[in-house]
């Protein structure tokens, strides 16, 4: 990839794994300053779709060079309301204070929702939805000559041709890794929300970005499965470990939050 190019744009869209929290340590920002971008646009949602996701990618205005990052998420994530993109699966809509307000609000729509989740959904027919979507955003990105590397957040059973290849995925290779058990795991996320950005500590967003930069800059595949720092994290460090950010532990201390003892 040409780095003398002027003028271009990094692109990010997808889940919690993409989102900017606004710290110099974040992947994000180191990606940038390794690309030598003149900017940064962050479309990401946590708890979003890949269809919203989509949306964002086909309604901005990218040009020609610009580097575009799409993280891929579960695929039974649905968009079902316009300006709530993050009420996307069966447990956003029954344990969020949001989802409360809109079963009072849209009772018929909030039910027709659920109807869905326990009577329609197939997982056969959202992994060909995401099949089709993620084809259509490979021509897209073809045809307006920029850089696209697709990223899965979960376990997929993606094939692509013309995508830079991608081993392991977010959650099973990096953040799941860094616990030092599954019982610290799921102590860990039986105590109210995850205080890592992008469900990483500090050291492994500086890993992520610089296999990022590699495989943007050469090609290369993007090694998920090693490198990163691993077997590090209980429980106990839910509040203290370095690199946690300070606006999600206030929302695990939060009244109805547990946390670690």
């Amino acid at each position: 990839m040409d780095r003398k190019q002027t003028g271009r744009t990094l692109w990010i869209y997808g889940d919690s794994f993409a989102v900017d929290w606004k710290v110099d340590w974040g992947w994000q920002r180191q990606a940038a300053v390794m690309l030598d971008v003149d900017r940064v646009v962050n479309q990401a949602c946590a708890g979003s779709s890949n269809e919203w996701s989509a949306m964002q990618l086909r309604n901005d205005q990218q040009k020609p060079g610009d580097i575009v990052v799409f993280f891929t998420t579960e695929n039974s994530r649905q968009w079902f309301f316009e300006d709530r993109p993050y009420l996307s699966n069966l447990a956003s809509i029954t344990d969020t204070q949001d989802a409360q307000e809109l079963e009072r609000a849209e009772p018929e729509k909030y039910r027709a929702i659920m109807d869905y989740w326990l009577h329609l959904q197939r997982d056969d027919i959202d992994q060909l939805r995401m099949e089709h979507m993620i084809d259509s955003i490979r021509v897209q990105t073809i045809e307006g000559e920029l850089r696209l590397i697709v990223i899965p957040s979960f376990i997929s059973n993606m094939s692509f041709t013309d995508l830079t290849p991608v081993y392991g995925n977010m959650t099973f290779s990096v953040c799941d890794g860094e616990f030092a058990n599954e019982q610290e795991m799921r102590l860990w996320y039986n105590q109210s929300i995850d205080t890592r950005a992008n469900h990483m500590t500090l050291a492994n967003h500086g890993v992520f970005a610089r296999k990022l930069v590699t495989s943007l800059d050469e090609g290369k595949p993007l090694d998920l499965e090693s490198g990163f720092d691993r077997g590090m994290l209980t429980h106990r460090d839910k509040l203290t470990h370095p690199g946690l950010l300070p606006e999600l532990i206030e929302m695990a201390r939060a009244p109805g939050n547990t946390i670690p003892k």
